[in-house]
């Protein structure tokens, strides 16, 4: 049950809170956020009649707010506000009162924050800097960062086994009666062949015996069924490439440069030149940054910023983005690159990786080389190809369709086709593009910012669902510090 946001009711004991310095930044930021809009935002995830009166949202909220301003666990947050006096004061509570337990913030982020559209908490402060001024420019620069899985990678007969003892194990917790209803687990012999396959057999066999039993499951048993599906059902696992953990399914790998991997997630940021992130989209680590792009874009738009520029790396120069730009009537600042805005259809399945600069197949697979082909005078139908290795693509699990038995080579051509962005193209020689360009590795500097100092190197938590939730809350507490110093700025020197 939500009762009305309450005022803090100050006792003897709150005349300790002088102690606090004015100028301590949680003093500041009090000031210029306004923390109340959390109130209505998860309104519809409480039952407002029944119940056992349930902690105040922006009590709640602002526990969330400085446990990643500060980067601290959830436990970590209520032992240190337990203590500190600034800590304490920011909740609205008086010294003597006691905090929430520790599960109450992950309940609170998971269920309620996640019930509703997270994506307004971000986008309700960069309106308050709308408000407040702070925003002036009509640019967003966008990018990608990156953080680490909070989860090993498993080979794939540890993520089956894995999976399905998750499973089972929760299955009897709850239900202790249907254990023996369950289909075995098979003993597989030492350096058995076909175990892989054994146990995949067997977690699909498993994954069907307890929606037969339990149609109606919920809660811990429909997050693990869940993963058993999508391991089931990932073509690419028995090849290495695919789901590489049974802790965190949604985890990829993805590419830094040619020889440099990472296993985890990408964040992708809009921010404008005053450096506030005004959209955030999370992906798996192998996603392309150039297909997010128009989440991106809408997600500034929606927040009531106008927006007259855009500016990013190469990814972001594909055919498309550049035509949703010029209906938007919105100057791209991006740099062309032939095999991002291409020409022709592409085959389903194949991604460039920009910043390795190889093409990925739909098994995982990169290529092992490129050459450029066609006649060099004219520069017409020129492509650039892409060699796969062909011992791979003969044992390949998905080769059906793709890899013609007893070809000598596998390839794949990105068309090159510069007539199409000519406007683009001269623009990019023109002393204003050179100039705007500049502006972009300010970003570099807030994803710096965001991993150093508050956490975004590693995964808190594991899923596409908690790691968006880490991303959203961590540009919302960076962007409240970020705001406090560009209005202090702008007051008048005394």
């Amino acid at each position: 049950m939500l009762h009305s946001a309450k005022q803090q009711s100050f006792s003897f004991h709150s005349e300790l809170y002088n102690l606090i310095p004015e100028n301590h930044l949680l003093r500041q930021i009090h000031d210029v956020v306004d923390f109340s809009f959390i109130h209505d935002l998860v309104r519809t995830s409480y039952c407002e009649y029944y119940g056992r009166p349930a902690n105040e949202p922006e009590l709640l909220f602002r526990l969330l707010f400085m446990q990643y301003l500060y980067n601290l666990s959830d436990e970590r947050m209520i032992q240190e506000a337990q203590v500190n006096l600034a800590y304490k004061w920011f909740a609205g509570l008086n010294p003597e009162d006691t905090l929430p337990d520790p599960s109450q913030l992950s309940r609170f982020r998971n269920h309620r924050l996640g019930a509703s559209q997270v994506d307004d908490v971000l986008k309700n402060i960069v309106k308050q800097c709308i408000d407040k001024g702070v925003i002036k420019s009509k640019t967003v620069i966008m990018d990608a960062t990156h953080s680490l899985a909070s989860s090993q990678t498993q080979r794939p007969l540890e993520i089956l086994r894995d999976a399905a003892k998750r499973l089972v194990r929760v299955v009897v917790k709850k239900h202790p009666k249907l254990e023996k209803k369950l289909p075995s687990q098979p003993k597989l012999e030492k350096d058995q062949a076909d175990a892989e396959k054994v146990m995949l057999h067997y977690l699909a066999d498993l994954g069907e015996a307890v929606e037969h039993l339990l149609p109606d499951h919920e809660g811990a048993v429909s997050e693990k069924l869940h993963i058993a599906k999508q391991i089931v059902e990932d073509e690419r696992l028995l090849a290495n490439k695919g789901i590489m953990s049974a802790i965190d399914p949604d985890a990829r790998f993805g590419w830094k440069s040619n020889t440099k991997s990472f296993f985890g997630y990408k964040e992708h940021i809009a921010m404008t030149e005053e450096e506030i992130i005004t959209a955030v989209e999370v992906t798996g680590g192998s996603a392309d940054d150039g297909k997010q792009f128009t989440k991106l874009l809408n997600q500034s738009l929606d927040t009531g910023m106008e927006i007259s520029e855009v500016i990013g790396d190469t990814a972001y120069s594909s055919k498309d983005n550049l035509a949703v730009m010029k209906k938007e009537e919105i100057q791209p600042v991006v740099p062309l690159n032939p095999v991002v805005h291409n020409g022709g259809q592409k085959q389903e399945g194949f991604d460039y990786n920009k910043d390795a600069d190889f093409v990925i197949c739909p098994a995982g697979e990169h290529s092992i080389r490129k050459a450029i082909q066609g006649s060099k005078q004219t520069g017409k139908s020129r492509s650039l190809v892409f060699y796969f290795d062909v011992e791979k693509c003969k044992v390949c699990p998905l080769r059906e369709g793709c890899f013609k038995p007893g070809a000598k080579s596998k390839t794949y051509s990105i068309r090159v086709v510069a007539e199409h962005y000519q406007e683009q193209i001269e623009f990019e020689m023109s002393e204003t593009f050179t100039e705007r360009i500049k502006r972009r590795p300010i970003i570099e500097h807030k994803n710096a910012e965001l991993k150093r100092f508050h956490g975004l190197t590693r995964a808190k938590y594991r899923g596409l669902f908690r790691m968006r939730m880490q991303a959203i809350l961590t540009a919302f507490a960076v962007n409240a510090k970020r705001m406090v110093k560009l209005i202090n700025k702008m007051q008048p020197v005394s």
